[in-house]
């Protein structure tokens, strides 16, 4: 059957090399070897010196072209395949609008021109250890993997654009690096392009090297995408001045997207080999379950490092041990699960309107001294923060930043501290790292208060609320003397009932006044200095020292009581006076225990307080 091929082949093309017979009589398994071995290791087997290698090893694009559409005829099916090892691919190769019965694999092979996959049909493609030019696959369906094995290397643009993969797309030890000179040819600097790919299986860029853009915008993968150990770098700027070294803008990932460290042997056993990427990482309204940038290096193009804004991420995101220089990490309207930041070191961090169902943790932060974050209208169940992690002042925004409480709600690592600090002292200093002290601030942290069962602490979040909103409008009030009278008010607001949250300071007063009114009226009664207001009973105890019997008792309590607490009547007043120099005293006890209490009723029914 491979004779009769054989016999067709070389009517339709004279001198048919070595390696071209080698390919043709090739079926399933068997591999068309077309050196002398399939030595990976030997350096007679290095496509990168496949420019050099003579015309037995040579197979022209045409030989495959022809292959691939007429090997149906002479009984060749897709179990049995293009398998070659070690040729050099002359020509481009063009199977653009083909339908291809035959997987393609071509191991350790150097293509001297492009290929052409656009629109095709095929049921695999292998390219693993091959050395390629330009590879245009805009649009090429493929039934089952996509494989860029160990060694693989492409000097030009790979492009799966609107491409369709029934399993994986595979990329293990591979390097895709754009070349200038394509330019004039493509719209972006495309070092693997895959926009609007469709992967129903994952999408595994391990340990590869990428030097130009990789794109992913509104890529679709039904389960991973994992970029553990590779490397990103993009020298090329777009006509704005941006640097992506990964753009997936409306990605949806069904599975997880990782960026994590690999490990690869080392000399004294395994070492981890970490995700790192000159240029910005984007993940615009992406949509996936989980993200983890453990140990993620990321130097950005100075306007943007690491960018997920407006992501939903259904579990956590981890920035762990997560560097970012020359840009900032921007997560505005993200949406997650869980976002940690442990041990990262980073710039600038902006989570405005991000919204965290459980918490948002800050824990050994590098270098927090030199960082930013701006939590600005994002909603969170927990913070879960230490002291040595907050920003420096003037660094830190959080008005209308909402939280439920402090410390973690989910996970942490064994033998480390989820408690956050809990205290007021420190937590109105970390509100106070934020220099314009919004007074939601104050506000929302009386709410966490109150949340976790904390009145106390709630009390005096309250209090520091109250005390800037009068220092507010005091520096608002226009004119001088406003500014003396509003300062005045503040002043006995705070001296008499701390703003309505400290009323032990006018009770305290009113007891005292109380006691020392008692005992004042007491020492008047015996001093006659208080006497019966009926004139005979008056003129009795003036004579006698005691009311006439059938009289009204005198009660030094009741009367200081009734004399100085408003809608307070023991009817004593009926019946007893005050005369001489002691009544002007009992008027100023009287007026100023009715000041107190007018300040006490309007502090605990709120009427004092200027945050109703």
């Amino acid at each position: 059957m491979n004779e009769e091929l054989l016999k067709a082949a070389a009517d339709r093309f004279p001198n048919l090399s070595e390696a071209e017979k080698r390919m043709l009589r090739a079926v399933k398994s068997v591999r068309a070897i077309c050196g002398s071995d399939d030595d990976d290791s030997s350096p007679v087997n290095n496509p990168q010196c496949g420019e050099g290698w003579d015309e037995t090893r040579t197979i022209r694009a045409d030989v495959i072209e022809w292959l691939c559409k007429n090997a149906g005829t002479y009984g060749r099916s897709a179990s049995d395949g293009i398998n070659v090892y070690g040729a050099k691919v002359v020509n481009v190769v063009d199977l653009s609008y083909a339908d291809v019965h035959l997987p393609f694999w071509f191991e350790r092979c150097a293509f001297m021109n492009e290929i052409w996959l656009k629109n095709a049909k095929i049921p695999s493609l292998n390219f693993t250890g091959c050395w390629t030019r330009r590879i245009l696959a805009d649009g090429l369906q493929v039934a089952n993997n996509v494989v860029f094995g160990s060694g693989f290397h492409a000097k030009g643009a790979v492009l799966f654009r609107d491409a369709k993969v029934g399993s994986g797309f595979i990329a293990v030890g591979a390097t895709f690096e754009y070349d200038p000179s394509e330019m004039s040819r493509t719209n972006s600097a495309n070092s693997l392009g895959c926009d609007r790919i469709k992967v129903n299986g994952g999408m595994f860029l391990h340990g590869s090297s990428f030097r130009g853009e990789v794109g992913l915008a509104g890529a679709f993968i039904g389960s991973n995408l994992e970029c553990d150990g590779s490397t990103f770098e993009n020298p090329f700027s777009t006509p704005d001045g941006h640097r992506y070294a990964i753009r997936a803008d409306r990605i949806t990932v069904n599975g997880g997207v990782f960026l994590r460290p690999l490990m690869v042997p080392g000399e004294q056993g395994l070492l981890a080999r970490r995700f790192s990427a000159q240029g910005a990482v984007r993940f615009i309204n992406a949509s996936m379950s989980t993200l983890d940038c453990t140990g993620a290096i990321i130097d950005g193009d100075e306007k943007h490092g690491f960018c997920a804004e407006g992501a939903t991420i259904s579990g956590y995101a981890i920035f762990d041990q997560f560097t970012v220089q020359n840009g900032g990490v921007e997560l505005r309207t993200l949406t997650a699960g869980d976002v940690t930041f442990r041990g990262a070191k980073l710039t600038t961090v902006d989570l405005r309107f991000a919204t965290i169902r459980r918490a948002l943790r800050f824990k050994q932060i590098q270098d927090a001294a030199h960082s930013l974050w701006d939590l600005q209208n994002a909603s969170v169940r927990s913070l879960d923060d230490d002291e040595e992690s907050w920003p420096p002042q003037g660094r830190l925004f959080i008005d209308g930043f909402e939280y439920q409480g402090f410390g973690s709600v989910s996970f942490d690592r064994p033998g480390e501290s989820s408690q956050a600090p809990l205290d007021f002292k420190s937590r109105k200093q970390w509100i106070e790292r934020d220099t314009f002290r919004p007074p939601h601030a104050y506000r929302q942290l009386a709410n966490a208060y109150l949340r976790m069962g904390d009145t106390l602490n709630a009390r005096k979040a309250l209090y520091f609320l109250e005390e800037l909103l009068h220092l507010n409008t005091i520096k608002e009030a226009g004119r001088s003397h406003w500014k003396i009278l509003h300062w005045m008010w503040q002043q006995t607001l705070k001296r008499m009932i701390g703003y309505g949250y400290e009323l032990w300071r006018p009770v305290l007063c009113l007891v005292v006044l109380l006691v020392m009114g008692g005992i004042i009226s007491d020492r008047g009664y015996y001093a006659h200095s208080v006497v019966p207001v009926d004139k005979d009973a008056s003129t009795f105890f003036a004579q006698h020292g005691y009311p006439p019997d059938g009289y009204p008792p005198f009660s030094a309590t009741m009367f200081t009581i009734e004399n100085s607490l408003p809608a307070v009547n023991y009817a004593m007043s009926d019946h007893w006076a005050v005369v001489g120099k002691l009544r002007n005293l009992f008027m100023l006890q009287r007026i100023t225990c009715w000041f107190l209490s007018i300040f006490f009723v309007a502090g605990i029914t709120g009427l004092a307080k200027t945050d109703k």
